[in-house]
């Protein structure tokens, strides 16, 4: 958490500085990131930024954490009929937020692509975190009424978390590092993928009216 001198501050100067801060960690990293440019750039003294930010980690997590919350934030909330109709919706919304956050792109794609690096973990644990609230907020904004007899709104949220992750696992040393004009064509065999997944979830396996 950044002091309260930081929150304290005039909202613009704040939005500098988190500006500033997730252009250098978007295009160094973590390690190679300098708090010289980021001052630079933001127009205060290193001093200054750490009377804010106790230290680079905690301005990384502050930089991270704010830019996940929005990001989830931002996603659809229905209400949709039933849970398909939502994925797909928000499987659409994603594409068109990254293009229009490309430093967030950048910087999401660095921390999962180097998913064990200890600081990263953090954010990813942090990750998980909002999407389990978001999950839990899913049951008020979807319809269960149909779900067959049987069938737990848990099944369904594990099903849907292990195929992302193993899409995500498959997909992502082919998902360029930045936003660029690859973008696009890159993510459409994971979404492509995923249709078939959630054409599978919602119709089963089977062919209407075989009986295994």
């Amino acid at each position: 958490m950044p002091s309260a001198q930081f929150l304290h501050l005039p909202k613009a100067k704040q939005e500098q500085i988190i500006e500033a801060s997730l252009k250098e960690f978007a295009d160094y990293g973590y390690d190679l990131a300098s708090t010289n440019r980021i001052v630079a750039r933001a127009e205060i003294s290193k001093g200054v930024l750490f009377k804010y930010f106790k230290d680079k980690e905690s301005l990384f997590l502050y930089v991270c954490d704010g830019h996940l919350r929005d990001y989830m934030d931002s996603i659809p909330r229905g209400p949709f009929d039933d849970i398909i109709a939502f994925l797909r919706a928000s499987t659409l919304h994603k594409m068109r937020f990254l293009h229009a956050h490309p430093l967030t792109y950048q910087l999401f794609v660095r921390i999962l692509k180097d998913a064990k690096h200890p600081v990263y973990a953090k954010v990813i644990v942090s990750q998980l975190s909002y999407v389990h609230q978001f999950t839990e907020d899913l049951q008020s904004i979807v319809n269960q009424v149909a779900l067959r007899d049987g069938i737990a709104w848990e099944h369904i949220m594990n099903f849907i978390t292990w195929i992302g992750l193993g899409l995500q696992e498959k997909y992502m040393s082919s998902i360029p590092d930045t936003v660029d004009n690859r973008l696009e064509s890159s993510l459409q065999p994971m979404i492509d993928e995923l249709q078939i997944y959630l054409d599978l979830l919602q119709f089963g396996m089977y062919k209407e009216g075989f009986k295994p």
